[in-house]
């Protein structure tokens, strides 16, 4: 697996050993065997492309690419492990958040971020043999299925020694349920928008508690929603270099300028042209009422892509999707393409009418 320091929205399980370091090395021993045991039956079903695992000495680490259930299903597996054997005690945190893929001083794939560090947090709260989610990985993975949503109770907001806020919920004796259906690209791509959306909300919370604490707990919040509101930038923008020019594609509706007309047909009828892709500029204020009459000989093409993708039409760059959603384009024939690094790029052909909506829904796979 390629991971050369990419960015992702990742499902984050960070597992501790309890009182490891108290134990003798035999001990210590056996339960990190057992604990790699169990790990190895809890993952077998996951393609290896889809996981890293680290090792934290005092337990692990496992970040999924793929669908956040796999999360899930390794939380009820522990838990359910745990009230078979009694000898194994472990304290589970699961979060959804933004984690960059490193290559550590051995080569090897590593994850940082805000995404494993809230896990971590998380972690600290939940009791011997509990597992505690963040509200991020709630929201997103109650939305998949109504019956997820019963799993979880919540146990309120929690304070780590860094002073940031955490809202977490608890996974409760309910049995397994059935594994949701795979879902359509649009139907995953709109609730990874939501999960930002909502670490967005968190940022902004954050920063409205601020002028309550202390001047020294002030600093420290100040740091960490900066450092948060990077993080979610670069996520939902995918390219660091080019974040602001991409926010900005992301923010407006772009208007394409209208495609040539066909030749009139001779001996046969030649194929439709494919329109000049290039945006034209924004209308200005003074012209608003010719720009409503532009707007309404315009169609719309409504994406949605999953876990990203590099928006790209007749060949001109458009932004990163999501946040990107909606683009308005001229009627005619477009060439559609929605690339990602780590995948075969996405290529669909599409004629936009007027009035009406186009989709293109795409998950990366």
């Amino acid at each position: 697996m390629s991971t050369g320091n990419r960015t992702f929205i990742c499902s984050v399980v960070f597992i501790d050993i309890v009182e490891y370091s108290k134990k003798s090395v035999a001990e210590q021993l056996q339960v990190k065997e057992q604990l790699n045991a169990l790990l190895a039956r809890a993952l077998d079903g996951v393609p290896a492309k889809d996981r890293i695992i680290l090792d934290t000495g005092d337990g692990a680490a496992i970040s999924f690419l793929g669908d956040p259930e796999e999360a899930l299903f390794l939380g009820i597996t522990l838990r359910d492990a745990l009230r078979a054997d009694g000898s194994l005690r472990l304290r589970t945190g699961i979060n959804l958040g933004p984690v960059r893929l490193v290559r550590d001083i051995n080569g090897q794939p590593n994850i940082i971020g805000d995404g494993i560090n809230v896990a971590q947090r998380i972690m600290s709260f939940a009791g011997i043999n509990q597992v505690f989610v963040s509200r991020s990985y709630y929201e997103v993975v109650s939305a998949l299925s109504p019956d997820y949503a019963l799993l979880f109770a919540f146990e309120g907001s929690r304070t780590d020694k860094h002073v940031r806020e955490h809202e977490v919920y608890a996974l409760g004796d309910a049995p397994a349920p059935e594994r949701a259906p795979r879902r359509q690209p649009g139907a995953a791509a709109a609730h990874a928008a939501a999960a930002m959306e909502k670490l967005t909300h968190a940022a902004h919370v954050a920063r409205a508690q601020v002028m309550r604490r202390p001047p020294l707990a002030t600093g420290l919040m100040v740091a960490l929603i900066l450092l948060a509101a990077i993080g979610i930038r670069i996520v939902l923008e995918g390219v660091e270099a080019r974040a602001k020019k991409q926010a900005e594609l992301a923010e407006s509706t772009v208007i394409m300028p209208r495609p040539l007309p066909a030749r009139p047909p001779a001996s046969e009828t030649p194929p439709a042209p494919v329109a000049d892709a290039k945006p034209a500029p924004r209308p200005r204020p003074a012209k608003k009422a010719a720009a409503a009459e532009e707007d309404a000989a315009t169609g719309t093409l409504r994406l949605a892509v999953l876990p990203w993708g590099e928006i790209y039409i007749n060949g001109n760059k458009y932004g990163v999707s999501p946040p990107l959603r909606d683009i308005a384009l001229k009627p005619g024939l477009y060439k559609i393409e929605v690339r990602n690094p780590g995948f075969a790029s996405y290529l669909q052909v599409v004629e936009v009418r007027s009035g009406e909506e186009i989709r293109i829904r795409h998950r990366f796979r």
